[in-house]
């Protein structure tokens, strides 16, 4: 569906609902396309836990048994600052 920008500007509300069932409307100025709006296709919280929960399983099997940094009793400021004078 093509509106023009006065018409899309009058029925916005319209033109969402549309949208949230599916459909796309480009937005025309002049004629000539400018914009278009399509439904979000968003990426479900759920899925990018599960996926966050995979990579740190990943990152802590590729760390196992590796030492631990920094070392124990070192900060990252003493690393950050090491051979500054002070």
């Amino acid at each position: 569906m093509t509106i023009g920008l006065a018409e899309a500007k009058a029925k916005l509300s319209e033109i969402l609902d549309r949208v949230e069932a599916g459909d796309t409307v480009v937005i025309s100025r002049n004629g000539s396309p400018v914009a278009e709006i399509r439904p979000h296709k968003g990426v479900a919280v759920a899925d990018t836990i599960a996926r966050i929960r995979a990579l740190r399983r990943r990152i802590a099997k590729r760390n196992a048994g590796k030492p631990k940094w920094p070392p124990e009793g070192v900060s990252w400021r003493d690393i950050a600052h090491e051979g500054h004078r002070r």
